[in-house]
């Protein structure tokens, strides 16, 4: 995963998948129009959500970002994410109905953006090299708990005939194991779901609290449903840690922007 810095200071970290005509990319906060105000600076600057911001600052930093790859606004496809394991998938007959509640998205279609909103959750992007077919998935701890990058998968091997052996997977920036404490009522959930095995994703911190591995968690379920680990990148930075980079709704509450990652074929 390579940090790119385009022109006027885009920055995003692009997917090792080695396709020329695909997009896959974890924007990160900078290089937008957002928070030019002293009321608005924790919305600086390449912020894809409308809350407290405007249409058209919005607006303005998908035309950055899209531009940037070859492709326009109308390109984008997203879902209102709602913290589950539902996956919409994308074609010629959906591409232009409103957005779904999901928090997957999977097609084989080129000329779109496949998009998925985050700040702290896991944004996972998946790559069919052999059928051309692509995913984009957010996986929070309730979507982590319900297997979603697993289920994608599957979904991917009933519509397009993947073979998992052929998945590139790029799991992006994310809250790390230093940062994500969580309750033990949340632990135990996690232990009773998956076994005692799920243990290895949990440690203790200072505190004394649970603190919990979500991005390696989502790559063993990638890897248990037959992506090899070769085939599979995760970013090491944790977006609570690095305020210079990331937007974070541990870090700062819903005083805050919000991140995008993108995944496209050209069409």
């Amino acid at each position: 995963m390579t940090l790119i810095n385009d022109k006027n200071h885009l920055q995003y970290f692009a997917a090792s998948f080695h396709s020329p005509l695909l997009t896959a990319i974890f924007a990160t906060r900078n290089g937008g129009v957002s928070g030019q105000t002293p009321e608005t600076e924790h919305l600086r600057s390449l912020n894809f959500s409308l809350n407290n911001d405007s249409n058209e600052n919005v607006a303005e930093n998908y035309r950055i970002i899209t531009s940037s790859q070859g492709f326009g606004t109308a390109d984008v496809i997203g879902v209102r994410q709602i913290h589950s394991d539902k996956i919409v998938t994308i074609s010629c007959e959906t591409r232009h109905q409103p957005r779904e509640e999901a928090d997957a998205l999977v097609t084989n279609l080129k000329g779109v953006l496949l998009s998925v909103h985050t700040a702290d959750c896991v944004p996972i992007l998946l790559y069919d090299s052999r059928n051309s077919a692509i995913a984009a998935i957010h996986a929070g701890w309730r979507g982590t708990f319900a297997q979603i990058g697993t289920k994608t998968v599957q979904r991917m091997t009933e519509l397009y005939g993947t073979n998992p052996a052929d998945i590139h997977a790029a799991i992006g920036p994310a809250i790390g194991l230093c940062c994500y404490e969580v309750g033990d009522d949340l632990h135990e959930q996690f232990r009773k779901q998956h076994g005692a095995g799920i243990d290895s994703f949990f440690t203790t911190g200072e505190g004394g609290k649970p603190h919990c591995n979500l991005k390696a968690m989502n790559e063993a379920f990638l890897i248990s449903a037959g992506i090899p680990q070769n085939n599979i990148e995760v970013s090491e930075l944790c977006t609570q840690c690095h305020p210079d980079l990331f937007y974070s709704h541990r870090r700062s509450g819903t005083k805050r922007g919000t991140l995008a990652s993108f995944i496209g074929l050209q069409a």
